[in-house]
C-alpha cells in the first residue's frame, strides 16, 4: 500500500508540475512560432545532454540517503550533501568555461546566429546540476510530499518568467533564461526542510566518498543511453532539417513525453522502498507492482495519442503545428517500452550493493 499511496502523492505532484511543465511549452510554442520554438527545442535538448550528470548525482544521493537514514545515521546524510555539492560547483564551473570557449562551434553546428544562447544554458547547466542534490535528499529521505511541491514550485515559477521575459521581447533567449532561473530558486527553497539536530553531525571523512562515486557511474552510463534516445535525435534534425520541422518535432516529443513524466513518479517511489528492503522476494514484488503500474499508464497515454492527436496539437500548440500530428500518432507507443526500460534500470540501480 505505501507504494501505491507514495505513488499517487508524487504522480499528483507530477501532473501539477507537467500541467505547468507544459503550459511552460504552449506559451514559449505560440510567441515564438514554430522557426524559434524548434531553435529553443533543439537547445533544450543539448541542455538535456549536458545535464546527464544530474540523473546520476540524483540517483546516488536518494541511494546513500535513504541507506543512511534508515541505519539512524542522520549526520552523514549531511556530510553526503556538503560533500557532493562543493564537488558539483567545481566541476559544472569547469564545463561551463568550456562550452564558453566553444560556443561558436556549438553555435554554428545548430545553425545559431548568435553565441548568447549557447552561453545561457551553460549557466542553467550549473543550476540543473545542484537542484538534483537536495532534491535526491528529500527523496531518499521519503518527503515526497514536500518533493513534489517543490517541482511544482519549480515549473510556476518557470512559467510566470517566462510570461515576463517573452512579454518584454527577449524571445528564445528569454524563454531560456526562465529555464535557469527557476531551478536555481527551486534548489534554494529546499533548504529549510533539509536542516538537522547540530548534535547529528559527524567528522567530516565519516563517510566513504568513492562508493557513492562509483555508483553515480552507473547511473550516468545508463543515463547516457536513456536520454540519448530521446535528446540526440533533436539537435541532429536542427542541423539537417527545417526550423519549422524541428519546432514540429519538438512539439510531438513533449506531448509523447508527457507517459514518461507520470511512469517517473513511480519510479521515483519504487526507488527508496527497494534500496530499504533487504529481501529480495519483496523487493521483486514492489518491482512488479511499478511494472503493472508502468504499463498501464504507458498504454493508456499511447491510446489517447493515436485516437486525438490532432486535437491535442489543435487544442494546446495551435494549428500552426498540426505537421506535428503523424508524429505524435507513434511515438506515443515507443513510450511504451522505453518507460519500462527506464524503471528496470532504476531497479537495477536501486537494488546494486
Amino acid at each position: 500500500m505505501s507504494l501505491l499511496k507514495n505513488s499517487t502523492i508524487v504522480m499528483s505532484g507530477v501532473v501539477a508540475t507537467n500541467i505547468f511543465a507544459y503550459g511552460f511549452h504552449f506559451i514559449a510554442a505560440r510567441m515564438l512560432g514554430p522557426d524559434a520554438y524548434g531553435e529553443f527545442g533543439a537547445l533544450i535538448a543539448l541542455l538535456l545532454m549536458m545535464i546527464l550528470p544530474a540523473g546520476a548525482i540524483g540517483a546516488a544521493i536518494t541511494k546513500y540517503t535513504a541507506r543512511y537514514s534508515a541505519d539512524n545515521q542522520n549526520g552523514k546524510i549531511t556530510i553526503l550533501r556538503n560533500k557532493i555539492q562543493k564537488n558539483v560547483l567545481v566541476i559544472s564551473g569547469i564545463i561551463l568555461l568550456i562550452i564558453i570557449a566553444f560556443s561558436k562551434i556549438i553555435a554554428d553546428y545548430m545553425k545559431i546566429p548568435s553565441v548568447i544562447p549557447i552561453i545561457i544554458i551553460g549557466f542553467s547547466m550549473v543550476f540543473a546540476l545542484l537542484l538534483p542534490i537536495n532534491r535526491g535528499v528529500l527523496q531518499g529521505l521519503k518527503m515526497f510530499q514536500v518533493l513534489s511541491i517543490n517541482s511544482v514550485l519549480e515549473a510556476f515559477i518557470r512559467i510566470l518568467l517566462l510570461a515576463a521575459l517573452l512579454f518584454n521581447g527577449l524571445g528564445v533567449n528569454g524563454a531560456l533564461i526562465s529555464y535557469g532561473l527557476s531551478s536555481l530558486v527551486a534548489f534554494f527553497i529546499i533548504f529549510p526542510y533539509l536542516k538537522g539536530p547540530k548534535n547529528e553531525i559527524t567528522e567530516y571523512n565519516a563517510i566513504e566518498i568513492k562508493p557513492i562515486y562509483r555508483f553515480a557511474f552507473h547511473v550516468f552510463i545508463i543515463t547516457i543511453v536513456l536520454q540519448s534516445i530521446q535528446n540526440i535525435p533533436s539537435i541532429f534534425i536542427k542541423h539537417y532539417y527545417t526550423d519549422e520541422f524541428t519546432g514540429n518535432w519538438t512539439a510531438a516529443l513533449n506531448l509523447a513525453r508527457l507517459s514518461l513524466f507520470i511512469t517517473g513518479a513511480i519510479s521515483s517511489v519504487m526507488f527508496p522502498e527497494i534500496v530499504r528492503e533487504k529481501e529480495v522476494h519483496v523487493k521483486r514484488k514492489i518491482f512488479y507492482k511499478a511494472t503493472l503500474l508502468v504499463c498501464l499508464v504507458t498504454s493508456a497515454m499511447a491510446i489517447i495519442f493515436i485516437f486525438l492527436p490532432e486535437l491535442l496539437i489543435k487544442m494546446l500548440y495551435g494549428k500552426d503545428y498540426l505537421e506535428a500530428v503523424p508524429i505524435l500518432k507513434w511515438m506515443g507507443f515507443a513510450m511504451i517500452p522505453f518507460g519500462l526500460l527506464q524503471l528496470r534500470m532504476d531497479y537495477f540501480l536501486a537494488s546494486l550493493k
